[in-house]
């Protein structure tokens, strides 16, 4: 999956920072080149984008619809779980066309 240079919808852009120890929020929110450390991360059904993210000792909440007969919202959910993982295919964006 190709990752666009930024994100399409009007996200509010973090770039080149670092959360410690925070509960966040990421719905509505692009990270760019950030760091999370110790955080608790929570992630719902709305749209994300991250680029260069990196996660250490994070713990990460799951608010997540799977909506019946949608395979698109899992679809969503596979990726959000590799964006987790780490997996490098993520693409970066979660919850966005």
């Amino acid at each position: 999956m190709n990752q666009p240079d930024k994100p399409s919808l009007p996200l509010t852009t973090h770039q080149n920072r670092t959360f410690t120890g925070q509960t966040m929020h990421l719905a509505g929110h692009a990270f760019i080149d950030c760091a999370f450390e110790g955080c608790t991360l929570v992630l719902t059904n709305g749209p994300v984008f991250t680029r260069n993210v990196r996660f250490q000792n994070c713990n990460f909440r799951l608010e997540y619809d799977i909506l019946w007969g949608d395979p698109k919202s899992r679809s969503q959910l596979r990726q959000l779980l590799d964006l987790i993982d780490g997996a490098p295919d993520a693409g970066g964006r979660i919850g966005t066309e």
